[in-house]
């Protein structure tokens, strides 16, 4: 009785805890307590004996057995495991060789040497041989004619020397001389201690998909061809007689006619669309970027879709928040996508309704140019989907709005490409889509050979009208100009360049003038700036400054006087001439001239010429300080203008040749390249120019 007991207590404790065991990772630990736990059991055990032999028993045997039961229990276990895990593992090898051999595409791995060591069917399939087997220990020698074979091991070869996959798009002669192409990853095949002992190809059969490309495009030259060529005389022919050239129809004709036509048109951009979406997804659609002004292209594109549906009697409406703004765009592209904003716009506004577009500037670094409309906003339901190909809000056969469901589609993939962003926001009433670009700060483009030739005046100004004047007469006074419609803009162009003056209004865009002017006078790089303010509240802008108005050259009142403008600039063109020593940097390498002139500072004028001639011109119409030559140039030696230069001109050589000794003695010092830095030519040229204000005119 008393050793049924103990088996069954042993039993017991031992069901109980394998059950707590299973749930857990059965790491050492684990183990270790299932033996305890069994061993306990067996001590447990001890109770159903007799009272008068159980220490007698216990003191004999019970040591040896308590630990040879808990070894016991540990090996049970640790074989349960070792079965676990096999079948884990034989489970987990099924699923994978399941996935290889029902896997279409072709998967097989090589050793190093390019011998297949295994591979699934479709890799046979492909190889043409009866099955993986086959493969074995052979090559692509074995199966490709010579010089594909060559080409595909050259392919192993670099991918093994460099240790990373690599992914390959070719034509192939497959063993059974047929032709195709395989889209190729070639990766690493690496062993437990990291050391690359194979190679793990992954071929996927793209011949179908090529041939469907061929198609494709060959569908794509017919519509562009035997489509758009007789649609453009039906177009046309319904054109005319729609207008009358051909006399005038009945009612029911010309309705009819006016149908068709209206059709015409749909077919129109439905294949311009389709054309347009087949060119950007094959890449194919080139993209001329250039510095292009937003607001003439927005004119562009209001002017143009001002007669799209004009019995909707449809106002459109352009708010100009950043005049002159620049992006670096395609204006083609751009025209395209506002072209197709905008008649969805007009589409989708009430019956005499008003369509506002808004250019402004958002953050420091980015324009927005948003068109908004005032019909029913976008379906929550359709939201998500609203730039998908073919994608219509209502996309029944009996929709009231026509269109092809491609236009947002294109219009956001042509914007990406141009890097930026598009997007809308909408409520139940009116929708308003945005584009986002990258600004780029206004510049006038500096005349071919010559950089900076004249000294800058920046004209901070809203009103693009007044901004023209000011610059008109700045070039008549032999200044060029920088238009700043804004606080930021201002900021941008005084921090990166170099001016002679700023002329400023103080409602700027909304902003404060008057703040940028403290800002000006509080920065170390212009506080000596001079200021000229024009302004409708001139008067009242001089009381409010109260004494703070130090560099304020003149108050011109708007309208502008322009007798008191020229005086104004006069008294610029002295302060300039008097504030700055002026240098002459000769150099056609525009980085060498902008790191120097970064050397020497803002307390200099530096005139930069990229030839001889343009110096010469330069030279001709203004005095100079100091010169700085390089002699290779591309029109001849620097070494030429001297005898242009008047003797008290300090002249600098800084070139990349090495520089004769017996120089002129016209020459102040030499530097080269390479072998003194620009700063260092900063500090040479420090040291030659004149001490304190100039005296005289320029």
């Amino acid at each position: 009785m008393a050793g049924v007991a103990d088996i069954a207590i042993t039993i017991v404790v031992g069901l109980a805890a394998h059950w707590w065991t299973r749930t857990r990772p059965r790491t050492i630990n684990v183990i270790l307590v299932f033996g305890l736990a069994v061993a306990f059991g067996r001590l447990v055990a001890f109770l159903a004996i007799p009272a008068d032999l159980r220490l007698s028993l216990l003191a004999r045997t019970g040591v040896p057995l308590l630990v040879l039961t808990f070894i016991s229990a540990v090996l049970i276990a640790v074989v349960l495991q070792w079965q676990a895990r096999r079948r884990e593992l034989s489970a987990t090898n099924a699923i994978y060789r399941a996935m290889v051999r029902e896997l279409p595409d072709c998967l097989n791995v090589k050793d190093v040497d390019g011998r297949f060591i295994a591979a699934n069917p479709a890799t046979a399939a492909m190889m043409r041989v009866r099955g993986a087997a086959d493969l074995t220990g052979k090559t692509d020698f074995d199966f490709y004619p010579p010089e594909l074979a060559t080409r595909f091991r050259a392919d192993e070869t670099a991918m093994l020397e460099s240790g990373k996959a690599i992914r390959i798009d070719q034509m192939t002669v497959f063993p059974d001389d047929s032709e195709g192409w395989l889209n190729t990853l070639k990766a690493p095949f690496r062993d437990h201690t990291g050391r690359i002992v194979g190679i793990i190809t992954y071929n996927r059969d793209v011949t179908e998909q090529k041939r469907n490309a061929a198609v494709k495009n060959e569908f794509i030259a017919t519509i562009s061809h035997e489509l758009r060529t007789p649609l453009t005389s039906i177009r046309g022919s319904l054109g005319l007689i729609t207008a009358g050239v051909t006399g005038e129809l009945p009612p029911k004709a010309a309705h009819m006619v006016e149908i068709a036509h209206n059709n015409s048109e749909r077919l129109v951009l439905l294949i311009n669309d389709i054309l347009d979406l087949e060119k950007l997804e094959s890449g194919k659609m080139p993209f001329d970027l250039q510095h292009t002004r937003l607001r003439p292209l927005l004119d562009q594109a209001i002017s143009s879709s001002s007669s799209y549906m004009p019995e909707r009697r449809v106002t459109i409406r352009l708010v100009d928040e950043a005049p002159d703004i620049e992006a670096k765009t395609d204006p083609n592209r751009l025209h395209q996508v506002f072209a197709n904003i905008l008649s969805n716009a007009i589409k989708f506004s009430p019956t005499g309704g008003t369509v506002t577009v808004t250019i402004a500037r958002l953050g420091d670094d980015w324009v927005r140019m948003s068109v908004s409309d005032e019909g029913q906003g976008i379906p929550e339901s359709f939201r998500k989907r609203i730039f998908g190909k073919f994608e219509q809000a209502d996309a029944t056969d009996n929709r009231q709005k026509g269109g092809t469901g491609l236009g947002l589609s294109i219009a956001k993939t042509i914007v990406e490409k141009l890097g930026g962003r598009i997007g809308f926001d909408t409520g139940d009433t009116g929708t308003t889509f945005h584009v986002d670009l990258p600004e780029q700060v206004a510049r006038q483009n500096d005349p071919a050979g010559v950089i900076d030739h004249r000294p800058r005046v920046l004209v901070c100004e809203d009103e693009r009208d007044i901004a023209e004047i000011v610059a008109a007469h700045l070039d008549a006074q032999g200044f060029a100009s920088d238009i700043a419609p804004g606080i930021a803009t201002a900021r941008t162009l005084l921090s990166n360049f170099e001016y002679v003056a700023v002329t400023l209004d103080i409602r700027l865009a909304g902003d404060s003038g008057i703040e940028l002017f403290h800002e000006i006078r509080r920065s170390p790089r212009n506080r000596d700036l001079p200021v000229l303010v024009i302004s409708a509240v001139a008067d009242e802008t001089r009381e409010a400054l109260n004494g703070s108005a130090v560099g304020i050259i003149d108050w011109l009142a708007k309208p502008i006087d322009t007798d008191k403008l020229r005086a104004a600039l006069d008294r610029v063109a002295i302060c300039s001439a008097e504030s700055r020593p002026r240098i002459l940097h000769v150099e056609d390498n525009r980085d060498v001239t902008e790191v120097l002139a970064g050397g020497l500072g803002g307390d200099v004028c530096v005139t930069s010429a990229r030839t001889l001639e343009a110096a010469r011109e330069l030279i001709s119409r203004q005095p100079f300080d100091l010169v700085i030559l390089d002699i290779n140039l591309p029109d001849g030696s620097g070494l030429d203008l001297l005898p242009d230069l008047s003797s008290d001109v300090a002249v600098i050589i800084f070139s990349a040749d090495e520089v004769d000794p017996n120089l002129p003695r016209r020459v102040n010092a030499t530097l080269t390249k390479t072998r003194a830095s620009e700063l260092d030519v900063a500090r040479l040229v420090r040291s030659y120019l004149p001490v304190g204000p100039k005296s005289g005119n320029a």
